[in-house]
């Protein structure tokens, strides 16, 4: 694969040294572009809904490709965090009240949930051991009481990457629903929802999907879809959003009964593009992408620098240190090197378009400045 060919698809990849696309990843230029489109559609147009629905169609598509599932069993929305209260809004806590989560989760879906125990939810939190969980834990956590489980994919706290077909087993051998956080996976870690047989997924385009704050996919179970009956919702949930006056609901077919009002329409047309890159090339990024974080891991051995990434990781590299956020604006102004601090941790996280010299160099910056 033609590296130089892939950089070429970003703005800035020959000035600044991006490792974080933990948190956002570089600016591709038909992201750029398809935003400038939007506004001359607008421009234009007036008011194109007719073409907003196609768009909105179109990443629909896109996701549902990524993660091997059907279109109809995606909701389009605004954030991560709007996709989990749309799940919870339509749980029923009754003989089944409890909620299996644990403390390597994103905190929105810590904070989400206790929104919940006002409406008879349990929450029961696995607590990590030196920055994993074992499966074990999961085993001991989940019985017959439990409703929904939430297994994060891999964790933006170090990298820690779970087995989640492992976790949905148990789950589902006790009843219980798996919902799954894929923002920090999803674009460097493929993953397949029906083998893995997860009820819910959710992921924002914001980092490894190359696109921008304001959307995010929601992926339902068609096997459980129309069973359930959210309250967190808006027009768009139903199957005619235009009824003025309306006593009762009429939910939408499949996954779209999630969704909440107007979606957030430039951050769909950036989305549509960063997902087609991702699916351009789909099978060279997460072999990549592991090499990348592997040689991350090396370099950082061969230089006696410290991390709570645990072997079996993927996609972010954690360094311990001191004073995390201010190593990461020392690296940026001083060196043009962009990483992200998280907790009590700088992270690097090298994403396709990254090369083994510029981990290289950001390594060896960091050693001078932090560690000598």
């Amino acid at each position: 694969m033609n590296k130089e060919k892939i950089r070429e698809l970003f703005y800035n990849l020959d000035n600044v040294n991006h490792l974080a696309a933990c948190s956002k990843s570089p600016m591709l230029k038909t992201v750029k572009s398809s935003m400038e489109n939007y506004m001359d559609n607008v421009i234009q147009l007036g008011n194109p809904w007719n073409l907003w629905t196609e768009k909105v169609e179109k990443a629909r598509e896109l996701f549902a490709r990524i993660i091997h599932a059907d279109k109809k069993d995606i909701a389009a929305l605004y954030s991560v965090s709007s996709a989990l209260n749309s799940i919870m809004s339509s749980m029923e806590f009754s003989n089944r009240n409890e909620i299996v989560t644990s403390d390597m989760e994103f905190p929105t879906t810590n904070f989400a949930l206790y929104g919940y125990p006002k409406y008879g939810a349990v929450i029961k939190t696995i607590k990590s051991s030196g920055n994993v969980i074992d499966m074990d834990d999961y085993v001991d956590a989940i019985n017959k009481k439990t409703l929904i489980t939430t297994a994060i994919h891999i964790s933006s706290l170090n990298g820690f990457r779970q087995d989640v077909g492992k976790i949905a087993n148990i789950a589902h051998e006790n009843g219980s629903y798996v919902y799954v956080d894929d923002y920090q996976s999803l674009g460097g870690v493929n993953i397949d929802v029906k083998k893995s047989r997860i009820d819910f997924l959710a992921s924002g385009n914001l980092k490894w999907l190359l696109g921008v704050s304001g959307v995010a996919f929601l992926y339902v179970n068609p096997e459980i879809v129309e069973t359930l009956k959210p309250a967190n919702i808006g027009w768009f949930s139903q199957k005619n959003p235009f009824e003025f006056g309306a006593e009762s609901l009429n939910y939408a077919e499949g996954a779209r009964r999630f969704e909440n009002g107007t979606w957030s329409i430039p951050s769909i047309y950036a989305s549509i593009e960063g997902m087609k890159t991702i699916l351009d090339y789909y099978d060279y990024i997460e072999k990549e992408d592991r090499k990348l974080f592997q040689h991350s891991i090396d370099s950082l051995g061969r230089n006696r620098i410290p991390t709570i990434t645990p072997g079996e990781a993927a996609n972010i590299i954690a360094i311990p240190m001191k004073n995390p956020g201010d190593a990461e604006e020392i690296l940026k102004k001083k060196y043009k090197i962009i990483t992200s601090a998280r907790g009590n941790s700088l992270r690097i996280a090298p994403h396709f378009y990254n090369t083994e010299d510029e981990i290289n160099d950001a390594i060896e910056k960091i050693k001078f400045e932090f560690f000598k």
